[in-house]
């Protein structure tokens, strides 16, 4: 190794240990209907009484109460919201879709569906995104617990 390899080696600063990397645990029937109950009233997925979401975009940075710091790890922490965004659109769109049909057959009106549908699940899309930020946030402390230091 030459010289400017090792300095550039001893330069590098250690890379920050994810909170996302700490043990897996399976949550029991009355942690999910706790983490679920928190959920639905868009509450901080640990002490189920801070508020997560600041407004209908924003998130707080921390849970007032507890303390607790809702981006777990780095800046890309929400991505796996995005992919709870899509199955929350595509169900809601599986459903909508089932029901038009159904009350409708059999005079379907498809170009409603074919133009209307896919609008309507945009819009339903972007205006769920800030929720699916709080299911991600719920689902990942359900299966990896808040560890003491991440409320310091």
């Amino acid at each position: 190794m030459n010289p400017s390899d090792q300095q550039h080696v001893a330069a590098t600063p250690p890379l920050r240990r994810r909170m996302t990397d700490t043990p897996l645990a399976t949550p029991s029937a009355g942690g999910a209907l706790r983490a679920l109950s928190g959920l639905l009233r868009l509450r901080c997925p640990h002490c189920r009484r801070g508020k997560v979401s600041r407004g209908w975009y924003g998130i707080h940075e921390r849970c007032a109460v507890c303390n607790f710091r809702y981006e777990r790890s780095d800046e890309n922490y929400f991505q796996g919201a995005m992919f709870v965004n899509f199955m929350i659109g595509g169900f809601t769109f599986g459903a909508s879709l089932l029901a038009v049909l159904v009350l409708s057959w059999p005079n379907v009106p498809w170009d409603a569906l074919t133009y209307g549908a896919p609008i309507v699940m945009l819009l339903f899309m972007v205006l769920l995104y800030p929720v699916s930020k709080i299911v991600w946030l719920t689902v990942d402390v359900m299966f990896r617990p808040v560890l003491p230091e991440e409320l310091a």
